[in-house]
């Protein structure tokens, strides 16, 4: 079977669709991937962001990072599949497993959030949850899952992943019984136990009972950390449901969709949406947390700053300079 394939030309307005479409996608795949990374450099750098639980966050934020950077590698093969005319299909296979594999990174990371919290607060006492060994292998096992899944595609005999004429992209085939899979794992089965755990969550911390055998301060103190942790469960509930609905159109298009009826500009810009969404919810993490604000103010101001000052400074150095010379001169015309 050869690895090559062939396109046929498209009209006018799909060519100019498809630049528009690139060009929106790169604009907002290098703001997510700058926030993101300002965000782990906060995370990183202020020493009391340096916890545990926060290795979770720089986790979705590099989930985040490789969801752009697969968008943006998949419309740069786009652009050049149009141009030669010609598809190869490993290529294709790959930079469709890419997509795929970021999309199921998110949502993971997501649940994996979702998860953990909701052991904090059901078990507040057990502090192997909290402890950097067991965060990081659950985070290993969140990445193995986040490959392992869509890898299913690379090696089965007949191609799951091809080039689409209608949406332009390399993706899950339509009448592959893979589409239904990945719909599961990576939209379905993360909404639904999101969901459920948010649900026990709430119905915890609202009808929580004081408990016997601790002090009046203890309990003050676990109500409170129940309450912001169920503050951080609902935004990361935001989180996904904004991703979810940034996916749905172009999924339930895939679905139903199968014989290719609807014109190709709604399979076009149904993919930018689930980017947008990305950039929602990096921006609603960089607002909400308030530490991570400040810091990221402050790196701006002292760069704004930091400008005018090297000007001033050459400026002081020149007159100093100009002023060394005039003394010099006029002793050496009075010594004349």
């Amino acid at each position: 079977m050869s690895s090559y394939g062939v396109i046929s030309s498209i009209s006018i307005p799909i060519l100019i669709s498809i630049i528009l479409k690139s060009i929106i996608t790169y604009i907002i795949g290098l703001c997510i991937i700058i926030i993101n990374i300002l965000l782990i450099a906060s995370l990183t750098r202020i020493k009391r962001l340096r916890t545990t639980q926060n290795l979770l966050l720089i986790n979705v934020c590099c989930a985040c990072i490789y969801f752009s950077l697969s968008c943006i590698v998949s419309v740069s093969l786009t652009m050049c599949i149009l141009n030669t005319k010609n598809i190869n299909s490993y290529l294709c296979q790959f930079i469709g497993f890419l997509v795929i594999s970021s999309t199921h990174s998110v949502m993971l990371s997501y649940t994996l959030v979702t998860f953990i919290r909701f052991l904090t607060i059901i078990y507040p006492f057990n502090r192997k949850i909290t402890k950097i060994h067991y965060i990081k292998n659950c985070l290993i096992s969140k990445w193995i899952l986040a490959i392992f899944l869509p890898g299913i595609s690379l090696i089965l005999p007949s191609q799951q992943i091809i080039f689409q004429s209608k949406a332009k992209i390399c993706t899950i085939n339509q009448q592959s019984p893979l589409l239904f899979i990945y719909f599961c794992t990576g939209y379905i089965i993360p909404f639904v136990l999101i969901s459920l755990m948010n649900l026990v969550t709430y119905l915890n911390v609202t009808y929580s009972r004081q408990m016997p055998f601790l002090s009046r301060m203890k309990q003050c103190r676990l109500n409170r950390r129940k309450r912001r942790n169920l503050r951080l469960l609902r935004q990361f509930s935001f989180f996904t449901i904004i991703f979810l609905l940034g996916w749905t159109p172009f999924i339930i298009i895939e679905i139903f969709d199968k014989e290719g009826k609807l014109p190709d500009i709604f399979y076009l810009f149904t993919l930018i949406l689930p980017l947008i969404c990305i950039l929602i919810d990096s921006t609603a993490i960089l607002y909400w947390n308030k530490t991570i604000h400040h810091q990221i103010q402050l790196w701006r101001q002292s760069l704004i700053k930091k400008r005018p000052q090297i000007i001033n400074h050459e400026r002081n150095n020149y007159t100093t300079n100009h002023d060394s010379f005039s003394i010099d001169r006029n002793a050496n015309m009075s010594s004349v």
